[in-house]
């Protein structure tokens, strides 16, 4: 199982060079977790070009058929504190354990924060 972060759907949205090609690839493949978060942040950075690329983008992932949202719960917590102990931010933290819940064994990430983390970071390129 592979995790996929919100830096990776926004190249994939934005990014016209190899990252972009590379993270647009592993879209379309093998079976992939997200966070709702990522719907968060996805369409906050394509809204500071447009409403209608922000929803467009939303809508190209909510249709993904390899693509799961897992979202984050109140039971989410405690899991949630312990990413934020190892040094995580919040919305990474968040990420991470998302992951965990997912029993994902490698998250696609260009944030190398991952990297305190057990669950293995690499990046589509």
């Amino acid at each position: 199982m592979k995790y996929i972060d919100a830096n990776i759907l926004l190249y994939a949205f934005t990014d016209t060079t190899e990252k972009g090609d590379a993270s647009r690839k592993v879209l379309t493949g093998e079976p992939l977790f997200t966070s709702t978060l990522s719907l968060d942040e996805v369409s906050y950075k394509m809204k500071k070009k447009s409403v209608e690329a922000a929803v467009a983008a939303v809508e190209v992932l909510e249709h993904l058929p390899n693509l799961e949202f897992i979202p984050f719960l109140a039971e989410d917590v405690e899991m949630f504190k312990t990413y934020l102990k190892k040094g995580l931010g919040p919305r990474d933290s968040i990420h991470a354990l998302t992951a965990e819940k997912a029993r994902c064994k490698i998250i696609y990430s260009e944030d190398k924060d991952f990297d305190r983390i057990e669950i293995q970071r690499r990046t589509p390129w």
